[in-house]
């Protein structure tokens, strides 16, 4: 919506010019009068002005003067100037100031109308939206590694996102791999750096290794790699024959290959890496393949293995089903302490209901006890937070038994604890959609509570804004979503529902009941009136006697 302030010394100019301007309802725009110079730039102090109508000659400041300030204000703003005179000086003077339009006030509303049609369209014309877009896209294409990483990093920290979510993620950040099929995960290690490396040369150093492997798995393979630490890097592979559409066994013999394959690459790897940088590079290869919401847990298992047993020796080269049944495998997180603690924090702040539970749910879920019961203490330890920080600050009714929480029977009945662990998760997210709603409900309140006490007033939509101390914009927006009608609709229907009350008593005259209820004009109301009702404000009378 575009903001449009009309200027002129003359009263009666101002509100005629407010009343056909403001009926151009397919230009969306905020009408706002000012009856001298220094009204206008109060509102240009106040708010951004988008387009200006002004006489060019007016007692104190004249047209050419305010436009000076207008650019000082609004750059972008597009001023067009009314003047009675045919003066040239000043339209040369006027064009020269950046003023898109000079209309004689003898050219009738048609030739206003048509100034106004082409400063809202140069206006959209300047957002240049295609050429933004392209831009940035070209500024995103230098940053798109760097994204893909970040993004990877969050999924390999156990970030769960639907597939259509998932699959949009991977197309805006032209993500090689696809998100529909599995992927083989990959964890390799710098067993040693040489003393007295900088940060800088670490960096350089990691960046060379994943160059040398891609020059050995790209004939086969579409990966991604990024490091995750100053010693690690992971790999994520899909093969380039395999499509979704192919058959199981087609899937299982191509994955059993490049299982094979990426083995074999890895051993020509690590011997590149040791001859051309000198560094020693062990690597863990997953079994299997799996989805992306396993993806975290995979890597975590990984990551782990390769920090203890034979996975810590130096130059391994080792597939993970290896590490199965040799007796000293404990059943690791599906994620660190802090990734997970992280994760259901994070969807919880987010509102993220259904990813929240999912997460819970498997957490929870856990074959052995020793698992299930740290699970169950950091899923307290976040709500407790959460609990703190929203509900009982808030003053909500929401009671918790706080000792079924902390001391949770998890030996018999451990289904009983993580229900109710649930129903307190629940009462979180309850809460807040209570309270948006109370919160918006509030806000509407107070600005139709505005509305019926300031009918005879100037009731447009920035003054209203700022009453209630939110954005214009937003305010329009959120009205329309929770009334069904825009402001200024509501505002017309309150005035039309007023008018109609105060028809009512044959002691109103009708030619004073426009001023009575916010109308600027006579004429203006009966257009307004009749369109509302399909009546004259006479026939109207007459009706209701």
């Amino acid at each position: 919506m575009n903001r449009l302030l009309i200027v002129d010394n003359e009263d009666y100019v101002v509100n005629g010019l407010i009343e056909v301007i403001s009926q151009l309802s397919h230009l969306e725009l905020e009408v706002i009068g000012a009856y001298s110079a220094r009204e206008a730039l109060d509102w240009l102090k106040r708010t951004k002005i988008d387009i200006v109508v002004s006489d060019i000659r007016m007692p104190g400041m004249d047209g050419i003067t305010l436009q000076q300030e207008i650019m000082r204000y609004w750059p972008k703003c597009k001023v067009i100037f009314l003047s009675g005179f045919n003066d040239f000086d000043y339209v040369q003077n006027a064009i020269r100031g950046g003023a898109l339009d000079y209309v004689l006030k003898t050219d009738g509303d048609e030739r206003l109308i048509e100034a106004v049609e082409k400063a809202v369209a140069k206006l959209r014309d300047e957002i240049e939206i295609e050429s933004l877009i392209v831009k940035s896209k070209n500024q995103m294409r230098m940053a798109f590694e760097t994204l893909q990483q970040d993004f990877i990093r969050q999924l390999l920290q156990g970030e769960r996102l639907e597939e259509r979510e998932l699959s949009k993620q991977f197309a805006d950040l032209h993500i090689p791999l696809q998100p529909s099929m599995p992927v083989l995960a990959i964890i390799g290690r710098v067993d040693e750096w040489m003393e007295n490396v900088s940060h800088y040369d670490r960096y350089l150093l990691l960046y060379s290794i994943r160059n040398i492997a891609g020059e050995y798995l790209d004939t086969m393979v579409t990966q991604i790699s990024l490091p995750v630490d100053r010693f690690n890097i992971v790999w994520m592979i899909q093969p380039k024959s395999l499509q979704p559409s192919s058959s199981l066994r087609v899937q299982e013999d191509t994955w059993s290959m490049i299982i094979r394959f990426v083995q074999g690459t890895f051993e020509m790897i690590q011997a590149a890496c040791k001859d051309l940088i000198k560094l020693d590079l062990s690597v863990l290869i997953a079994d299997t393949p799996v989805g992306w919401a396993e993806v975290g847990s995979k890597f975590a298992l990984l990551r782990s293995n390769l920090a203890r047993g034979l996975g810590s020796g130096r130059k391994v080269l080792m597939i993970d089903q290896q590490f199965a049944g040799n007796g000293t495998s404990e059943s690791p997180l599906p994620m660190d302490a802090a990734s997970l603690i992280g994760n259901l924090a994070s969807m919880l702040e987010n509102n993220r209901r259904e990813l929240f539970f999912d997460l819970l749910d498997e957490l929870l879920l856990q074959r052995d006890s020793e698992s299930q019961e740290k699970h169950y203490f950091m899923a307290v330890s976040v709500i407790l937070s959460f609990h703190t920080k929203e509900l009982k600050l808030c003053g909500s009714d929401e009671r918790w038994d706080i000792g079924r929480l902390i001391f949770p029977d998890l030996m018999t009945a451990p289904h009983d604890a993580a229900d109710y662990l649930r129903k307190c998760a629940e009462s979180i997210f309850d809460f807040r959609e209570r309270s948006r709603g109370e919160s918006e409900n509030e806000l509407m309140m107070k600005v139709k509570t505005y509305i019926a006490d300031h009918l005879t007033n100037d009731l447009s939509l920035t003054i209203i804004a700022e009453t209630v101390s939110h954005n214009s914009s937003y305010l329009s927006r959120l009205f329309k979503q929770n009334n069904g009608v825009g402001i200024a609709e509501y505002i017309t229907d309150c005035r039309i529902r007023l008018a109609k009350e105060l028809l009512e008593d044959p002691g109103n005259r009708i030619q004073d009941i426009p001023a009575a209820i916010g109308f600027t004009s006579v004429q203006y109301f009966y257009r307004v009136f009749k369109k509302v009702t399909g009546k004259t404000p006479q026939e109207w009378r007459e009706a209701s006697v």
